[in-house]
C-alpha cells in the first residue's frame, strides 16, 4: 500500500523553481496578465500533482485532499488539476459545494453526474437515481451522519454510472468546498471511493479549515482510503509578494514594498492580489512609478477581499471577526466567547484560523486585525442594529470587570446609549483623561453624548463648558452651535455661573456686545456678590480688547474696577495666570511700557503649558511682548507654543497662535514669513469664524503685501468683508492703520491721513492711545510731510517720541525717523544715527531700510556721495532680503548698483590689519546687522560675534559701531 503524502509549503520559492512553474490560472488585471497570485511558491506541490494526473492511468485510484485556511488557493490548484487533466486526456467531473445548498440532498453529486460526459440515455437513469436519492432524503434529519440518506441500490447504481465512464477511459473527480456538500451527496461518493478503489480515479477534493470540523465521518472514511494524499494550503512568504509585486506593476521597485505590503495581507493571495490591485489602480491616477510614494495603499479591493475571506469562512469564524472588530484591542479570547456567547474552544480555533488566513495578528495575548482598514470593513458591513448591541454589551461586560474608563467608553459612544449614571460618570471621566488629537476627538464625542443625555442643572452645564472649550479648539467651524446652545441654556436659567464666561467671551468675539451686557446685567440682578461675569468685564484684557463695550453698559453698573490695575498688580506673581496676563496686557496698552508687564508676561510662559484655559492668558502674554518690543523672545515663546499645539491636534489653538506669529513677523520686518503665518491661520480657520478678530489678521495680510509691493493681494484683503462691530475693537484699529499704510503706499496721502487720524480718535476716545500699538501720530506726520505741513509734522512726532519709554525701542526709532525728516538737515543726521541705534534690539529689518534709506538721503544733501551711495546699498540689500519690493524701488539708483565703490581701496587700506573673519563681522556690523543676524548669517554664535566686535574697534581705533568704516567688505553683507 503506497504512503500518505503530508504537504506544507512554508519556504520561499527559487528563482529556477519559478521558472519551471507551468503559466496556468492566469488572472488579469487592468488588461494585463499577471503571475496567479495563488500558485506563487506552490512548484513542488505542482509538479507532484501534474506527476498524480498524468501517472494515474496506469495505477488504482488515489484520492488528494487540498487543506487549508480560506483564500490560500485551494480552488487555484484545483484549477491546475483539471487543466492538467484535460490536457493529458482524462474525463474529468467537477462540482463545487455551495453554503446554501447544504441541506440539498444530492447537490453536489447531481453537478458531477449531470454536467459530465455521459450518454443521453445514461444522464436520464442518473436523474431519475438521483430524483429517488432525493425523495428519500427528504424524509431524513438533513444535517445527521448518521442516517441512510440513500438506499444502497441507489448508491450502487451511481457509482457504477462512474465506473463506466472509468472503463472508457482515465477519471478524475474533483470537488472544491467539500465542506459545503450535502450529506446524501458525501454518502454516495463515500461509496463510489470503495468502488472505484481499483479504476483509474483520481479524486481530488479541497477543504477550508474551519473551527468545527466538517462532516466528520466523511473525513474518517476518507482517511481510511489506502492512497490518500494531503496537501496543505498557507500563506505567502515575503519573497513571494515580492515577486508577486514585481510582475504585477512591471516595476522593479515594486520589490521595496514587499514587507509592507506581507505585513497588511498577511501572505495571503487574495489579499496581496486585492493589493496589488489598488496599488495599480494609485499609480493610474498618480502617474508614479512607485505607487503609493512607497506604501501599500489601502483601498475598495482590499476591503472586499477582507469581507470575501470572512464571507466564505465558517459562521462562527465571521462572528469572531465582528467581536474583534467590536472590541479591537481589548478582545482576549475569554472576553469574545463571552461577548458572543460562544464556547471558548470554538473562539480559540476561529482566532487560529483567522491568523491562518493571515486576516489577525497577536499583539502579545491579544489579537488584532492586521490592518486598520480591515477592522474598518467589517465594522462598515454590519448592521446598525448589530454594531448597537454588540457595543452595548461590550460595555456591559467591561464594566462588570472595571475596565479602565477610556476603553468602556469608546463602547457606550458606539452604541449611543447612555443606561444610567454610571456610564454617565465613565463618558466625563473619559474626556477628562483625554490627551492629544486623537483622544481630544474622542473626548468631543463623550461629552456630545453625555450633554444629550444629562438632565438640565449644573452637571449639564459643567459638560457643555467643557464641550465648547475642546469644539473650539478642534473643529472651530462647529464652535457656533455650542455657543449657541450656551446662550440656550442661560435663557432657560438651568446655565451655572462658572460658566456664563465662556458665553459672554463668545458674544464678544461675535461682536455681540449689545447681548453680552444683557446677559452681564442680569447676572448682576441674580447674583448679589461680585460675580466672575464682572470679573471677566472688569479684566485688562477685555477692556482693552473690546474697549467700545462700555458704551453698551449703564455707568451704575460698576463693572470697572475703582483703579486701574498698574505696576504694582503686574509685579505679583501669585495668582490665576488669566488675570496676570490681563493685567499686564492693560499696563502697557494704557500706561506705556513696564518692565514689570514684559517680564511677567514671559515669566508666565515659562510656567504654563497649553491648554483650554490657559490659551487665552498665553495669547494675552505674547501681545505683551509684542508691544513691549520684544519680538525675539516672543518669537521663540510662539513657535514654542505651536509646536505644542500641533503635537496636541488643535485646529483653533494653531489658527489662534499662527496669527500672533505673523503679527510678530510683520513687526520684525519679514513680510514674507508674515503673509505666511496669516495664510496658515486662516486654512486652520476660516474667516467667518474668526469673529471680530478677522480684522488683525487683515490687517497683517495687508500690511505685509503693501510692504512687498504686492498692492493688488492687499487690496484683495480689503475688500474683504468684516463684521460691523470689528471696527469698536482694537481688531479695527490694526485694520484701519494697515489700509491707511496701503493709501500712503499708493500716493493718496489724503485718505491715509484720515485713517491714521481716525485710529488716533479712537485710541485717545478708549484711553488706550499708546504708540506700541499703532504708531498713529509717526503714520500722520509722514503723511504731513507729504502735503508740505511740516510744522504740524514735528509736533506729532514730538508727542510719539515723548510718549515712548526706554522699553520701546521700535517705537522710539520710527518717532525719530519721522521727526529727523521734520527737523531739517542741521539735526537730521544726529536723530538717523540714534535710530538706528535704537532698532539694533528690536530686529525690525523694515524700519532699518526706512532709516537707512533717510540716512542716506541725508548725506546726498551734505554732498557726501560715498556715504549715501553705503547706506542706500545696505539698506538696498536688506530690503531684497525681506523681499520689501517697494521700499528696494525708493531706494534706486544708488541701492541697485552692483559696480565697486570708488572708495573701495581706501576702505580696504583701513583695514589691512584685520583678520578675514574679523572683516566680515565688522562690515556686516557696519551694514546695520544685528550682533545676532550676523551670528545667523555668517553661522557663528553671539558670543563670537562680541569678541570680533571688540578687536575691530581697538584695531580701527573706534567705540562705537556707526563709527566702522562703510567699505570693509561691501560683498558680505548681500
Amino acid at each position: 500500500m503506497d504512503f500518505t503524502y503530508r504537504t506544507t509549503w512554508t519556504g520561499s520559492m527559487g528563482d529556477a523553481e519559478l521558472k519551471e512553474m507551468p503559466e496556468a490560472g492566469g488572472n488579469a488585471l487592468n488588461g494585463e496578465v499577471f503571475l496567479n497570485t495563488s500558485l506563487v511558491e506552490r512548484s513542488r506541490v505542482l509538479t507532484l500533482l501534474r506527476e498524480t494526473v498524468r501517472g494515474n492511468s496506469e495505477k488504482p485510484s488515489r484520492v488528494v485532499l487540498v487543506r487549508g485556511p480560506v483564500a490560500t488557493g485551494k480552488s487555484e490548484l484545483l484549477n491546475y488539476v483539471t487543466e492538467e487533466a484535460e490536457a493529458a486526456g482524462v474525463t474529468v467531473l467537477a462540482a463545487t459545494g455551495l453554503r446554501a445548498e447544504r441541506r440539498t440532498p444530492m447537490a453536489v453529486l447531481g453537478q458531477l453526474l449531470l454536467g459530465g460526459p455521459l450518454p443521453q440515455q445514461e444522464t436520464e437513469r442518473v436523474e431519475r437515481l438521483l430524483d429517488d436519492a432525493r425523495f428519500t432524503a427528504m424524509l431524513r434529519d438533513c444535517d445527521s451522519e448518521q442516517e441512510e440518506h440513500v438506499k444502497a441500490r441507489v448508491m450502487r447504481a451511481l457509482s457504477a454510472s462512474m465506473a463506466r465512464l472509468a472503463e472508457q477511459g482515465p477519471l478524475a473527480i474533483v470537488v472544491d468546498d467539500i465542506q459545503h456538500a450535502d450529506i446524501p451527496s458525501l454518502q454516495c461518493l463515500q461509496h463510489a471511493m470503495r468502488e472505484l478503489r481499483t479504476k483509474p480515479v483520481l479524486i481530488v477534493m479541497a477543504t477550508c479549515t474551519g473551527p468545527l470540523p466538517a462532516r466528520p465521518l466523511f473525513g474518517a472514511e476518507l482517511l481510511r482510503h489506502p492512497r490518500l494524499t494531503e496537501v496543505r494550503t498557507g500563506t505567502l512568504s515575503e519573497h513571494a509578494v515580492g515577486e508577486v509585486l514585481t510582475d504585477g506593476l512591471h516595476d522593479a521597485n515594486a520589490r521595496h514594498l514587499a514587507p509592507a505590503v506581507h505585513q497588511a495581507a498577511g501572505g495571503n493571495p487574495l489579499l496581496v492580489r486585492a493589493l496589488v490591485h489598488d496599488l495599480r489602480t494609485d499609480a493610474a491616477k498618480s502617474d508614479e512609478d512607485l505607487p503609493g510614494g512607497g506604501k501599500p495603499v489601502i483601498g475598495h479591493a482590499y476591503r472586499q477581499a477582507v469581507l470575501a475571506c470572512l464571507y466564505r469562512s465558517e459562521p462562527e469564524v465571521l462572528a469572531v471577526a465582528r467581536g474583534l472588530a467590536v472590541l479591537d484591542r481589548s478582545a482576549a479570547d475569554g472576553f469574545l466567547a463571552e461577548l458572543l456567547e460562544l464556547p471558548p474552544d470554538t473562539v480559540t480555533e476561529s482566532l487560529r484560523e483567522l491568523e491562518a488566513a493571515g486576516l489577525v495578528e497577536r499583539d502579545g495575548e491579544r489579537p488584532a486585525f492586521r490592518h486598520p482598514a480591515a477592522r474598518e470593513a467589517v465594522l462598515d458591513a454590519l448592521g446598525c442594529a448589530q454594531r448597537v448591541a454588540l457595543h452595548r454589551r461590550a460595555a456591559d461586560h467591561l464594566r462588570r470587570l472595571c475596565a479602565e474608563p477610556p476603553v468602556v467608553a469608546r463602547h457606550i459612544v458606539a452604541s449611543g446609549h447612555v443606561d444610567d449614571d454610571e456610564a454617565l460618570d465613565l463618558l466625563c471621566e473619559a474626556a477628562r483623561r483625554a490627551r492629544g488629537a486623537e483622544d481630544a476627538a474622542f473626548a468631543v464625542a463623550c461629552l456630545q453624548l453625555a450633554e444629550s443625555v444629562c438632565g438640565n442643572g449644573p452637571r449639564r452645564s459643567a459638560i457643555l463648558g467643557r464641550l465648547t472649550r475642546l469644539v473650539g479648539r478642534l473643529s472651530p467651524t462647529t464652535a457656533g452651535s455650542c455657543l449657541s446652545a450656551l446662550r440656550a441654556a442661560f435663557d432657560e436659567g438651568w446655565l451655572a455661573e462658572p460658566e456664563i464666561p465662556l458665553l459672554v467671551k463668545g458674544l464678544l468675539r461675535q461682536g455681540h456686545f449689545a447681548e453680552a451686557a444683557s446677559v452681564a446685567q442680569k447676572c448682576r440682578g441674580a447674583y448679589d456678590s461680585w460675580s466672575v461675569t464682572d470679573a471677566l468685564l472688569a479684566n485688562g484684557s477685555v477692556r482693552t480688547t473690546y474697549p467700545a463695550l462700555r458704551e453698551y453698559l449703564r455707568p451704575d453698573d460698576g463693572f470697572a474696577p475703582a483703579s486701574a490695575p498698574g505696576s504694582d498688580a503686574v509685579a505679583a506673581r501669585g495668582g490665576d495666570p488669566g488675570a496676570k496676563a490681563d493685567a499686564a496686557l492693560h499696563v502697557v496698552l494704557t500706561k506705556g511700557c513696564d518692565p514689570g508687564a514684559a517680564d511677567l508676561a514671559e515669566h508666565l510662559l515659562q510656567g504654563t503649558r497649553l491648554s483650554d484655559t490657559t490659551l487665552d492668558p498665553v495669547l494675552s502674554a505674547l501681545s505683551v511682548l509684542v508691544y513691549a518690543d520684544r519680538l525675539g523672545t516672543a518669537a521663540h515663546w510662539c513657535d514654542a507654543l505651536l509646536r505644542e499645539a500641533t503635537k496636541l491636534g488643535g485646529p483653533g489653538w494653531q489658527a489662534q497662535l499662527s496669527e500672533a506669529r505673523a503679527r510678530i513677523a510683520l513687526r520684525q520686518g519679514n513680510p514674507a514669513d508674515a503673509i505666511r503665518y496669516a495664510t496658515n491661520a486662516l486654512g486652520w480657520m476660516p474667516a467667518h469664524n474668526w469673529g471680530v478678530a478677522i480684522g488683525s489678521l487683515l490687517a497683517t495680510l495687508v500690511s505685509a503685501h503693501t510692504a512687498m509691493g504686492q498692492y493688488e493681494q492687499a487690496a484683495a484683503h480689503l475688500d474683504q468683508h468684516v463684521p460691523d462691530a470689528v471696527h469698536e475693537t482694537s481688531h479695527g484699529l490694526a485694520l484701519l492703520n494697515a489700509r491707511g499704510q496701503f493709501y500712503a503706499a499708493t500716493n493718496r496721502p489724503y485718505p491715509a491721513l484720515d485713517d491714521f487720524l481716525a485710529c488716533g480718535e479712537r485710541m485717545q476716545r478708549w484711553g488706550i492711545d499708546q504708540p506700541s500699538l499703532v504708531p498713529w501720530r509717526s503714520a500722520a506726520a509722514e503723511m504731513y510731510l507729504g502735503t508740505g505741513r511740516r510744522a504740524e509734522a514735528e509736533k506729532l512726532a514730538q508727542e510719539q517720541l515723548a510718549r515712548c519709554g526706554p522699553g520701546q525701542p521700535r517705537t522710539r526709532a520710527q518717532s525719530l525717523r519721522v521727526l529727523a525728516e521734520a527737523a531739517g538737515l542741521r539735526r537730521h543726521h544726529h536723530l538717523l544715527r540714534e535710530a538706528v541705534e535704537e532698532l539694533e534690539p528690536c530686529e525690525d529689518r523694515l524700519e532699518l531700510v526706512r532709516v537707512l534709506g533717510a540716512l542716506s538721503r541725508s548725506h546726498h544733501a551734505l554732498g557726501e556721495l560715498g556715504q549715501a551711495r553705503m547706506m542706500a546699498r545696505r539698506a538696498w540689500h536688506i530690503a531684497q532680503d525681506t523681499q520689501a519690493e517697494a521700499l528696494c524701488a525708493q531706494l534706486l539708483p544708488y541701492g541697485g548698483e552692483t559696480g565697486g565703490d570708488q572708495q573701495a581701496g581706501a576702505g580696504e587700506s583701513t583695514a589691512t590689519e584685520l583678520t578675514d573673519a574679523e572683516r566680515r563681522v565688522a562690515s556686516l556690523a557696519s551694514f546695520g546687522h544685528s550682533n545676532r543676524e550676523i551670528a545667523r548669517k555668517l553661522f557663528i554664535t553671539v558670543s563670537t560675534v562680541e569678541q570680533h566686535l571688540t578687536r575691530v574697534y581697538r584695531k580701527l581705533n573706534v567705540s562705537r559701531r556707526r563709527d566702522l568704516p562703510h567699505d570693509l567688505l561691501a560683498d558680505a553683507a548681500c
